[in-house]
């Protein structure tokens, strides 16, 4: 009975084990879902004030793109209310079919969305502009804190281009 429970253990950790890199897995393939969404939030440093974009894409086909130096851009709940730029928020929603947006998704998470990232300390990346990134695809959950560029330039790169698939900026005009 002992032997018996102990090869029960070491085969149920053993699958387990041969499991995990599936389980676990940040590739994966999208389906369509309703649920699935991803936000792309963009600062250039190189103007004053620092531009700002968010482009939300939800697995329904609603793209939301904000831009401006507002905080409303990236927090729609921000307080400071006093903040000379405070008004300066454009909104743009564009519509795609589900269809459109799963090759999107499945592109993003082909690149790396989901794969664990660890910060190299003494990383300089000196791009005059930040990346962050937040998604929920198929129940899996990533979200950056630190910015994609000093960790992953070529996911940057990418999400950047996703960005700009949405975001067309525009001159400002002159008085």
């Amino acid at each position: 009975m002992r032997k018996l429970t102990l090869c029960s253990i070491f085969l149920a950790a053993t699958v387990f084990c041969g499991c995990e890199t599936y389980l676990f897995s940040p590739y994966f393939t999208v389906k369509e879902s309703g649920l699935n969404w991803i936000a792309i939030r963009h600062y250039n440093y190189k103007t004053t004030p620092i531009q700002r974009v968010n482009v939300r894409i939800d697995g329904n086909g609603l793209v939301t793109v904000r831009e401006g130096s507002s905080m409303l851009v990236n927090n729609p709940f921000a307080a400071n209310a006093s903040d000379s730029h405070w008004n300066d928020i454009r909104e743009t929603r564009i519509t795609l079919s589900r269809e459109e947006v799963v090759p999107l998704f499945q592109m993003l998470v082909d690149k790396g969305l989901f794969k664990e990232r660890i910060k190299i300390k003494n990383n300089s990346v000196t791009t005059n502009e930040a990346i962050f990134v937040s998604a929920n695809i198929e129940s899996k959950t990533c979200g950056s804190e630190d910015d994609i560029f000093g960790i992953d330039p070529e996911l940057a790169e990418q999400l950047k281009e996703v960005t700009l698939m949405f975001y067309h900026p525009q001159p400002k005009q002159r008085r």
